[in-house]
């Protein structure tokens, strides 16, 4: 139902648009300074669907990081992540909302806001980040929104 009390059909309804926080060492930028698999076709994707991309990182703003990387076009904003208190913290370090989706290495902080705990390592043929892709398009889906 619209909250104008009209019934809405699931085919005027339309995904969620998210708030994706991605961590960056270990999730995005790889121990050895590459890359992980598929980053910029999985930001492509976030974006034309309408989704925020946000970047944080407990040690710290790392924009230089996408720069370096061409992929600082794709990115809303930049934030230091809470390390402990995750939700209690957001607000000191200046985050303005409550991450919808958040992909890290580090469980804690998935586990606190929700999202895709990825792995550490990725070797050659790694392809996380699609697998987090299909995982936030059928979250979006599962959250819709009335049409306007």
């Amino acid at each position: 139902m619209s909250q104008t009390g009209v019934l809405v059909s699931d085919e005027q309804r339309t995904p969620r648009q998210l708030n994706v926080f991605f961590d960056v060492d270990n999730t995005l930028i790889m121990w050895n300074g590459t890359l992980r698999n598929h980053t910029r076709d999985v930001f492509t994707a976030l974006k034309e669907a309408g989704h925020e991309i946000y970047i944080w990182s407990g040690v710290g703003i790392r924009q230089w990081d996408m720069k370096r990387h061409e992929l600082d076009h794709f990115v809303t904003d930049y934030y230091i992540k809470p390390l402990e208190n995750h939700h209690e913290k957001l607000e000191s370090l200046g985050v303005p909302m409550v991450p919808d989706f958040v992909i890290d290495d580090h469980k804690a902080v998935v586990d606190a806001f929700g999202g895709y705990h990825i792995p550490d390592e990725a070797g050659p043929d790694d392809g996380e980040l699609l697998v987090v892709l299909e995982r936030i398009n059928a979250f979006a889906l599962r959250h819709l929104e009335d049409a306007e």
